[in-house]
């Protein structure tokens, strides 16, 4: 008797890992929670793909109650490209140079008013813009402090149709900072700062999507402009790009940490009384990974 082989059966391909986290939107337009991940091991794989796609849709995603050290902190960023290093100043963590400590460097007594926000990227201001950041709370005050962050994908796509097409046309003119500097100001040299031609509205290089990019001490002037003209410009471009509509407002507790998304959020920092109360925050930059178009 012939003994035929036993046929297998054919096997499935085992369905794609999804990532066990919890996504809750913080708002309409911008921001995320994400629970459910620790920062303290690099994302890899399909976790990191899918924190990438969070990013770009979401822009801010929020991780509470997170428990980390600075090299994990590190490690983390790490996983999502190149990371910059702080300057030689006391910003710089003793030990960690990718760290910047921001700890009452921007207190300024009560609490500012909307008006008073500068909206930036992080190193708007520098020859290498940041592509994302991410921002651990260690001490916060009672009150005060707080984070603000605008979506600049709703900001353009809610120009009318004429004025996106002008916007479009524009070269923004950014103040150059120091090659030490934090790339959270402008330079203040007397002779005049270094000048970087960004344009002002510039394509997301994971979506294609349109977002403008400008600041509101960074961006000094557009090419071919008067200057009484171009802050005219950019005062209303300011006033419509942080309505209400488009803002995520994130109040700190030990243990947040924020991750956003430079190249379509802008952000600013609220007021604080920084005579009475400690806030300490550590920061690890990304670079962005080709030129602005």
């Amino acid at each position: 008797m012939v003994l035929k082989p036993r046929q297998s059966r054919p096997t499935r391909a085992a369905p794609p890992h999804r990532p066990r986290f919890d996504v809750t939107p913080l708002g309409v337009r911008i921001g995320a929670q994400v629970r459910g991940l620790a920062l303290d091991d690099a994302p890899r794989g399909d976790t990191l793909n899918a924190l990438e796609d969070l990013l770009e849709t979401w822009g801010v995603l929020v991780f509470p109650g997170q428990q980390i050290t600075p090299a994990q902190q590190v490690a983390f960023s790490r996983a999502f490209g190149e990371l910059e290093t702080a300057g030689t100043g006391e910003a710089r963590l003793d030990g960690q140079p990718e760290i910047f400590v921001i700890a009452n460097t921007d207190a300024r007594p009560g609490q500012a008013p909307p008006e008073a926000l500068f909206w930036h990227a992080d190193h708007q201001c520098c020859s290498e813009p940041a592509r994302a950041s991410l921002l651990y709370c260690r001490q916060t005050p009672p009150v005060g402090g707080d984070t603000v962050f605008a979506c600049m994908y709703s900001a353009y796509e809610a120009l009318p149709p004429t004025d996106k097409a002008e916007a479009q046309r524009l070269i923004a003119l950014h103040a150059v900072a120091a090659p030490d500097a934090t790339g959270d100001g402008t330079a203040d040299d007397p002779a005049g700062p270094l000048i970087l031609r960004c344009p002002l509205v510039r394509h997301h290089p994971r979506s294609g999507r349109m977002a403008l990019w400008f600041g509101s001490r960074t961006t000094i002037g557009i090419e071919g402009w008067e200057a009484e003209r171009a802050r005219e410009y950019l005062a209303r471009l300011e006033a419509h790009a942080t309505r209400a509509a488009f803002l995520y407002r994130h109040g700190w507790k030990p243990g947040d940490a924020v991750l956003w998304d430079n190249r379509r959020v802008l952000h600013a920092g609220t007021g604080f009384d920084g005579a009475r109360h400690l806030r300490e925050m550590h920061r690890t930059t990304i670079r962005e990974t080709g030129p602005i178009r």
